[in-house]
């Protein structure tokens, strides 16, 4: 396996882009938000490319609590999709992350996505690969706000634990 084989290009369609835009207006912008809300847009353009490349049911704007613990749902196994926007493609070193603040979520699995834009426009897109959540914490480097990751002199802005794409399982 190359060092990348897990990341696949996904495409998606106007009609994801224009879903994901109207869930992001309704949501508004939530608390605990790495990017003050900006990222919401984005986040559920990346569980409509999972839903459909997978096959899964988008529970993410469900009425009740479930909805936080989770975004899809396929054979019982429940997913929590984290999306990260970038300018440039995905290349394994990079990595997934996933805020402390986000433990109180319930997933079996974590599917990793990122989506090139330019400027405010989605151009492309990759599932980056999936971890079992239990694996996923035990594998990853915890890193507290203010640190400086070294693998790629990134100031981390909230507490999270991140895991290079290369240490993730294919979808």
């Amino acid at each position: 396996m190359n060092m990348i084989d897990n990341i696949i290009e996904a495409p998606f369609t106007k009609e994801m882009v224009s879903n994901a835009k109207k869930k992001a207006k309704n949501l508004g912008k939530i608390s605990n938000s790495i990017l003050g809300g900006e990222g919401n847009f984005a986040g559920y353009l990346g569980e409509e490319i999972v839903a459909d490349y997978m096959k899964a049911l988008q529970i993410s704007t469900d009425e009740g609590d479930e909805k936080y613990s989770y975004d899809l749902v396929k054979d019982n196994q429940k997913i929590e999709v984290k999306t990260k926007r970038r300018t440039v493609p995905p290349k394994g070193f990079y990595d997934a992350s996933v805020a402390d603040y986000s433990r109180h979520q319930n997933p079996d699995i974590y599917v990793f996505v990122s989506i090139q834009f330019n400027d405010n426009t989605p151009i492309k897109s990759w599932i980056c690969g999936k971890k079992d959540a239990k694996e996923y914490f035990k594998q990853a480097t915890f890193y507290s706000r203010g640190d400086i990751d070294s693998s790629n002199n990134w100031k981390v802005s909230v507490d999270c634990y991140n895991l290079p794409y290369n240490k993730l399982d294919r979808i």
